[in-house]
């Protein structure tokens, strides 16, 4: 997607769709923003000590705890997910918090590779891709079958430490409040557009022919960028019957 970026057209000028894009910004932002402030708990707390043990992580659920009990808030789950080896009691693990019917707990996996239902996290686009690229993430719209059981956009950023790769932390939000928020000004607008991921799959749009989930293919699209967001707007081709 990155080459069509920089495409004029009567998109980018309408100041209608510059408001969509500050929205978007705005609330994609809460969820990198917790992300953010996770990742920098972790980065600090790495720096005391040579040796960080779960028990040392308790920073991050004060962190994200508040932001799941706001009734105002969109973040449905947020916390910290080790790089393999880099706690010294565990290999794997996640300090990671979730809403279950609408109350804070934290997420139980099976962190045990010998386990039955071990959770090998380390191939999942939402953590391999910061591990890998070094650059914020955000994955979905999927199902997330563990945590939320619901059409989820995780949003990741990596955590270096000295340069080595610690894990990464992240926030979720159901796609339906993504939605709620933004799709009333994608409606209002006479363009027909989509939100599109950095994969080229759909977020949200308000074409009824552009679900959430869809890949676009194929010419006749334009994209333009959403400030520094891995998010695209695009101009959708408007098929005539």
């Amino acid at each position: 997607m990155s080459e069509q970026l920089t495409h004029p057209g009567a998109l980018a000028e309408d100041p209608g769709v510059a408001a969509i894009q500050q929205l978007v910004e705005t609330v994609a932002g809460e969820a990198f923003g917790l992300a953010t402030r996770i990742a920098d708990e972790v980065t600090a707390i790495f720096g005391r000590q040579a040796a960080v043990l779960r028990t040392d992580l308790a920073g991050v659920g004060a962190l994200v705890l508040p932001s799941l009990a706001d009734p105002e808030g969109r973040i449905q789950g947020a916390g910290y997910v080790a790089a393999v080896d880099a706690l010294a009691d565990s290999r794997w693990w996640l300090e990671w918090f979730m809403l279950r019917n609408g109350s804070p707990e934290r997420l139980v996996v099976d962190t045990d590779p010998r386990g039955e239902n071990f959770y090998d996290y380390e191939s999942l686009p939402w953590y391999d891709v910061p591990r890998t690229t070094g650059r914020r993430h955000i994955t979905g719209p999927y199902v997330d079958y563990l945590c939320t059981d619901d059409y989820t956009l995780t949003f990741t950023v990596p955590v270096f430490v000295d340069g080595r790769f610690t894990g990464v932390a992240g926030a979720d939000l159901k796609v339906f409040a993504f939605e709620k928020a933004v799709l009333p000004r994608l409606r209002a607008s006479h363009h027909t557009m989509a939100i599109v991921n950095a994969q080229g799959r759909v977020v949200l749009s308000n074409s009824a022919r552009h679900v959430s989930g869809t890949l676009l293919r194929g010419p006749g699209t334009t994209s333009y960028p959403i400030g520094d967001l891995p998010l695209a707007l695009v101009d959708l081709p408007v098929r005539k019957s």
